[in-house]
């Protein structure tokens, strides 16, 4: 996320910023009026990215140690031979998953739709 973020604000434009200081913008004005918005696809992106490896760290951590949660009942399951269960949790990581990307996706499209590029899918 962090990457993303200073990718985005490296990114804009300079001309934007020239533009923006022509128009009588101080300082506040420029960051909220120019940088920002120039920077929050970037911001996004790296928000989604970051939620994936979040959601991957985790699967992956409740897999290999806890003793609570979906990734110890999956473990559980495994050891019983309960298919049904393993299953079930999967499913729920999937939903929760999908849950959280179309969470992030309609914000995107709230704060991104001035852009004339950005199509909101």
């Amino acid at each position: 996320l962090y990457l993303n973020v200073y990718a985005g604000f490296r990114g804009v434009d300079a001309q934007l910023i020239e533009a923006g200081e022509s128009l009588g913008l101080n300082r506040w004005g420029l960051i909220r009026h120019v940088v920002l918005p120039g920077a929050l696809p970037g911001a996004m992106t790296g928000l989604r990215y970051s939620l994936a490896t979040a959601w991957l760290a985790l699967v992956f951590g409740e897999s290999i140690n806890a003793d609570a949660g979906i990734g110890f009942l999956m473990n559980q399951a495994r050891e019983f031979f309960r298919t049904d269960v393993i299953m079930v949790c999967l499913v729920v990581y999937a939903f929760l998953g999908l849950t959280a990307d179309v969470i992030v996706r309609t914000l995107e499209r709230l704060l991104l739709q001035w852009r004339p590029t950005f199509t909101g899918q």
